[in-house]
C-alpha cells in the first residue's frame, strides 16, 4: 500500500474487458439452466392443459316428480310487479296488450298471485261476513256471536271454484277443439295449459276482495248491483283472454255462457250466504181464547 498513490486511492478506476479473466466470471444462465435440467430429468411431468373449473358444461334440466316440492318452485318464482300487473290485467285488460296471456301468463303462469289472492279473499269474506252478520243483529235483542264456520265454507267454495272449474274448462277445450286446417291458425295460438287456466282463474278472483268489503252495506239492491258488477268484468275477462281459443270449440257459445253462468253463481252465492239479509215476513199473530168452565 505505500508504492500506491494517494491520488489513484481517491479516483475511479476504467477497467475494461479485456483486462477481466475469464475464470472470474460466472454465467448465471448456465448454472440455472442445468439445474433445471437436472430437476426435469429426475422427474417425470406431463402437460396438462388448465381447465377453468367456473365453466361446467350445460347439463339438461331435471324433470321432478309432479308430487315433488321442487316441481312447483318455478310457479312461485315471480317478481311483485309482475303480480301487480296481472292483477291490473285480471280487471282492466286494456291497461296491458292484446297478446299479454299468451306472451307472459301462458308462457310463465305463476300459483303465488292465484294462492295469495285465494287466501286474502277467504279472510276477508269471512270478516266481512261476520261484521254483516253483527249490522243485522245488532239492534236486536239475540247476542250475536262470531261464526268462525265462515272461514271454512268460503275457503271451500273459493278452492273448489279455483281448482275445479279451471280443470272442467281445461278438458272441455281439449275435447271439443276443432283441428285448424290454416296454418296461420295453427302457429299463432295453442291451447292454454292447465297451469296457465289455474293462474288466469286464480288472478279473475281479485275482483271479489273489494266487493266482499262494499257487500257488508246492508242495502240490498246495492248489494245485487255489486253480484251483477262483479261477475260480469270478472267472467268478461276472462272471456277475452280465451275467447281465441274459444272460437276453436265446436261449442263456442256454450263454453262462453258457462264461464258466465258459474261466475254469476260464486257471486251470487257469496252474497246470499254470507251477507244479505233475509226478508223478514211478520207471522200473524195468534190469538189464544180460553173459555171458562160453566
Amino acid at each position: 500500500m505505500s508504492n500506491v498513490k494517494t491520488g489513484e486511492l481517491l479516483s475511479f478506476q476504467d477497467y475494461s474487458p479485456e483486462h477481466n479473466a475469464p475464470s472470474a466470471r460466472i454465467d448465471v444462465e448456465a448454472v440455472h439452466s442445468n439445474q433445471y435440467n437436472n430437476t426435469m430429468s429426475s422427474q417425470n411431468y406431463t402437460y396438462e392443459e388448465p381447465t377453468n373449473n367456473d365453466e361446467s358444461p350445460d347439463q339438461p334440466p331435471t324433470n321432478h316428480n309432479f308430487w315433488t316440492i321442487e316441481y312447483y318452485q318455478k310457479y312461485f318464482d315471480v317478481q311483485t310487479s309482475e303480480v301487480i300487473e296481472r292483477i291490473i290485467s285480471s280487471v282492466v285488460p286494456t291497461k296491458v296488450s292484446s297478446s299479454y296471456f299468451d306472451d307472459r301468463i301462458k308462457a310463465k303462469p305463476d300459483l303465488y298471485g292465484p294462492v295469495w289472492i285465494s287466501v286474502t279473499l277467504i279472510f276477508t269474506i269471512a270478516v266481512s261476513g261476520n261484521i254483516a252478520s253483527y249490522l243485522q243483529n245488532v239492534n236486536s235483542a239475540m247476542h250475536w256471536r262470531y261464526d268462525f264456520h265462515l272461514v271454512s265454507y268460503a275457503a271451500t267454495a273459493i278452492i273448489c271454484y279455483v281448482w275445479i272449474v279451471p280443470l272442467a274448462l281445461w278438458g272441455a277445450i281439449k275435447w271439443t277443439t276443432v283441428e285448424a286446417q290454416d296454418e296461420e291458425a295453427i302457429q299463432g295460438s295453442t291451447n292454454p295449459t292447465m297451469m296457465s287456466l289455474f293462474c288466469l282463474y286464480g288472478y279473475s278472483l281479485s275482483v271479489y276482495i273489494p266487493v266482499a268489503i262494499l257487500w257488508t252495506i246492508q242495502v240490498s239492491w246495492l248489494q245485487w248491483l255489486l253480484v251483477l258488477l262483479a261477475a260480469f268484468v270478472s267472467g268478461a275477462v276472462l272471456i277475452y283472454w280465451l275467447l281465441t281459443t274459444l272460437r276453436k270449440s265446436k261449442y263456442f257459445l256454450i263454453l262462453v255462457a258457462s264461464i258466465l253462468a258459474v261466475h254469476f253463481l260464486l257471486a251470487t252465492g257469496f252474497m246470499l250466504y254470507f251477507f244479505h239479509i233475509p226478508s223478514t215476513v211478520p207471522s200473524p199473530a195468534v190469538i189464544s181464547s180460553t173459555i171458562k168452565p160453566a
